[in-house]
């Protein structure tokens, strides 16, 4: 799966997304990260497979975080994620992507901080 955790992260740094977050860490940010950032996540990861394909059909979860007191800035950084990853064809090495969907998003404000988290379904093929 290393080759789809680096294949997100370079879409991310050709995205307008990257000029809106500090960072985009892979599963977990550091203390100290500087609002507004982001963390994605593998969910899970279910191989298919049928006589000619070999199938990766994964869930990512995207968690986007803003301390701003109202919502304003979280649901502007939440249309960069969709601008950004909706529908996207990911170049990953080995692979071919088959679709990338967004599945379910929530947002939610705990402790004075924002946090838009957004889970998108990736179907990936071996090549």
């Amino acid at each position: 799966m290393n080759d789809l955790f680096n294949a997100i992260y370079a879409h991310y740094l050709d995205s307008t997304l990257k000029d809106s977050l500090s960072a985009l860490h892979n599963t977990q940010a550091p203390e100290d990260a500087v609002f507004p950032y982001s963390v994605f996540s593998l969910i899970s990861d279910v191989p298919d497979w049928t006589f000619t394909e070999n199938l990766e059909n994964c869930l990512i979860q995207f968690n986007l975080f803003s301390s701003t007191v109202d919502s304003t800035e979280i649901c502007a950084l939440f249309e960069l994620l969709k601008t950004a990853f909706d529908f996207l064809d990911l170049n990953i090495d080995n692979y071919e992507t088959v679709s990338m969907t967004r599945e379910n998003s929530i947002l939610t404000r705990i402790e004075n901080v924002w946090q838009y988290n957004a889970t998108y379904r990736i179907l990936i093929q071996k090549t």
